[in-house]
């Protein structure tokens, strides 16, 4: 949102206010509009209606989120099934570029590709535990597409004089999906 939504953003938190029974002063406001300026102020709305529907008290900025985008455990959950459909699809051997970098920052701080693809496909249930806590710390943290690599290799034969922009390019690209009721966190 920018500053020209602010009236109309008022309006929705002062209207969910007002079901909750809850007394806002323009300071709350700001506040609140600050925290939220990153969503546009039709997800603002989408948000409001889903609180009203499902929630009885008045909601922080985290809940307006959650609203949207789930808890970080939801994000991590939507991102495994990425990983899960890469590893049905493309398999171990194959450099893999996920469209979610929070991914590669994951599976690289738990091996790499080929370990927890071959993890997976053995069903040892540690990938998913290790995975959830990589995002959601990916996720507080921050982490940016520049702090991953581009692709993740695979464990299959790199010909010689192969250059890493080659691999890149004959990667596997894995698109973030979404759920029917949740978005993803901070992908464009």
């Amino acid at each position: 949102m920018n500053d020209t939504d602010f009236e109309e953003f008022a309006k929705a938190i002062a209207g969910l206010a007002e079901l909750y029974g809850q007394r806002l002063t323009s300071k709350k406001v700001t506040l609140f509009f600050e925290a939220c300026r990153e969503l546009s102020l039709a997800q603002v709305v989408e948000a409001v209606k889903r609180r009203m529907r499902s929630e009885r008290f008045f909601p922080s900025p985290v809940e307006l989120f959650e609203a949207l985008y789930g808890t970080f455990e939801d994000q991590a959950m939507m991102a495994w099934g990425d990983v899960l459909w890469a590893v049905t699809h493309c398999g171990a051997s194959r450099p893999v570029k996920f469209a979610d970098y929070r991914i590669h920052f994951s599976l690289e701080h738990m091996g790499g590709w080929p370990r927890v693809a071959l993890a997976v496909k053995e069903g040892q249930g540690w990938a998913l535990k290790d995975f959830k806590m990589w995002y959601v710390f990916a996720l507080k943290r921050g982490v940016s597409p520049d702090e991953v690599r581009p692709y993740l290799p695979g464990n299959g034969p790199i010909p010689y004089g192969v250059t890493a922009q080659d691999i890149e390019a004959h990667a596997q690209v894995v698109l973030a999906q979404e759920g029917t009721y949740l978005r993803r966190m901070g992908l464009n």
